[in-house]
């Protein structure tokens, strides 16, 4: 029995190949925001811009853990200053019951920077959730330029990490195709 194992898997190696298949990348996350998203996002982050605090949306939609598609976000109750945000765990219990209630998922969030945009040290440590598909915006200059994503910056969480995602890469649709 063994020496026809070994057999089957010499004639493998001889043939086209090892006989292995390749492991294959794993598939370019995409992200499709719908343009009313975008500006209920801005309509959302609108208080914290005027006052020049940093500001938090939640993202409403569906993923896959490979596509996230975002149609709304909602504004939590919670503290801002000019150089953070917080969101306690009571205020996210009603987001992600809002979430669930529309037959949604909270798919990620955007917030606000003071100057440029990046996902500082306290932005990992304070993500309240995290799961595949999970994306996470962060605009620059208080969220002024909204509803354009224009020098943004975006992370799509896979595998216990945000990673970065470009920006151009984002979709957003008007939903006519």
């Amino acid at each position: 029995m063994l020496k026809r194992l070994r057999i089957a898997v010499n004639s493998l190696r001889k043939g086209s190949g090892s006989g292995y298949r390749p492991a294959a990348a794993p598939p370019q996350p995409r992200l499709i925001i719908s343009e009313s998203a975008l500006h209920a996002m801005q309509e959302n982050l609108a208080p914290e811009i005027a006052k020049r605090h940093e500001g938090i949306a939640y993202l409403f939609g569906q993923t896959d853990g490979e596509t996230t598609i975002v149609v709304g976000a909602v504004r939590p109750q919670a503290r801002t200053t000019r150089g953070s945000f917080d969101v306690p765990s009571a205020a996210m219990a009603k987001v992600v019951r809002k979430a669930n209630d529309a037959g949604l998922q909270v798919v990620g969030q955007i917030h606000t920077h003071p100057g440029q945009a990046y996902h500082s040290d306290g932005d990992i440590e304070g993500a309240r959730i995290a799961y595949n598909g999970f994306i996470s915006i962060v605009v620059p200059d208080y969220g002024r330029h909204l509803p354009s994503l224009t020098r943004a910056a975006a992370y799509f969480y896979r595998n216990k990490a945000f990673l970065k995602f470009e920006v151009g890469g984002i979709t957003v649709t008007n939903g006519r195709f």
